[in-house]
């Protein structure tokens, strides 16, 4: 309904849009089954991202501002998305993505590519290139026009303190992925007890002593499933600091 509603209202809304319709869209992004009929407090992060990206696909917009989009998806909506994302606008529309996805920003191809530098960003009318995703050049003073003969390359030695810090980083990026996937199976279960006590609230009426214990016990399920949250974007940011 969330997301039906959506794409209807607004002055840009399309009143055909189905039921149907966008039950379609989630499923092309990975949401099957009953999960386009659950309330989104039900679903797990990487759900309830799909579900604003259902929401982007039905209702015209001319621009789309997307921040690392295609994390949480599996590869087969990733492909969707792109494949989506690379024949949206047409003439009328941009795309603004922040991505660290190599892949993913080949797939859709891009007209300018913004390069940022020392608080600023410079902006040029381009495809990507191989430099843009080097570590060397998104330093340097010089970009691809400059040739590597002009470049003195320096290794930088690193304390003994610096290489553990390297060291447990990877170390907990690695074990990342399968904390993330528990990190989002406790926060479903978590939202899922809030929804049961949002329940059970309604049927306490007045009972004020019934809804004082319902209401603590809320409270400390929103201060675990915020905890884990806060866990789940740090190490989605680091995976994607790894990654680039």
């Amino acid at each position: 309904d969330l997301v039906t509603a959506h794409a209807r209202g607004g002055e840009h809304g399309i009143i055909t849009v189905s039921d149907e319709d966008a039950r379609g869209v989630m499923g092309r992004l990975g949401l099957t089954g009953d999960k386009p009929l659950r309330k989104v407090g039900q679903l797990s992060g990487g759900e309830k991202a799909r579900v604003a990206l259902s929401m982007f696909a039905l209702k015209a917009s001319n621009v789309l501002i997307l921040d690392e989009p295609s994390n949480h998806l599996d590869k087969e909506c990733i492909g969707a998305l792109s494949s989506a994302l690379r024949s949206w606008g047409g003439d009328d529309g941009a795309i603004v993505v922040v991505s660290h996805d190599r892949s993913f920003c080949d797939e859709i191809g891009f007209t300018h590519v913004g390069t940022v530098d020392n608080g600023s960003i410079t902006i040029e009318q381009r495809d990507l290139n191989d430099g843009d995703w080097s570590q060397y050049d998104m330093n340097s003073k010089y970009r691809a026009t400059s040739s590597t003969e002009d470049f003195e390359f320096r290794q930088v030695e690193l304390t003994p303190e610096q290489k553990e810090e390297a060291k447990q980083r990877q170390k907990k990026a690695f074990n990342a992925p399968k904390r993330i996937q528990k990190l989002e199976n406790m926060i479903e279960t978590a939202e899922g007890k809030v929804t049961d006590i949002d329940g059970e609230m309604m049927e306490a009426g007045s009972d004020l002593d019934r809804l004082t214990d319902l209401q603590n016990d809320k409270d400390v399920q929103e201060g675990k499933i915020a905890e884990m949250m806060e866990e789940w974007e740090d190490l989605e940011s680091l995976l994607a600091e790894v990654n680039s």
